[in-house]
């Protein structure tokens, strides 16, 4: 499974970047840059928070 982010949608909350930390990063300007789209096992259940929490619903999870 990927993490992916749609930057038209995103406003910059970092709502996934407190929860997926080892994904995604802040840029300067607030807005996340994913390290890694491919999503472990382990990090499955932030991730589907990260999803659920985004104010924009900017964030998907899907299926490789």
């Amino acid at each position: 499974m990927k993490i992916v982010i749609d930057p038209t949608r995103c406003q910059g909350h970092g709502t996934c970047a407190a929860l997926l930390a080892e994904y995604i990063e802040m840029d300067k300007w607030h807005f996340p840059i994913l390290n890694r789209n491919q999503l472990s096992e382990s990090h499955l259940e932030a991730a589907k928070k990260a999803v659920q929490l985004c104010p924009e619903l900017a964030i998907k999870i899907i299926e490789d």
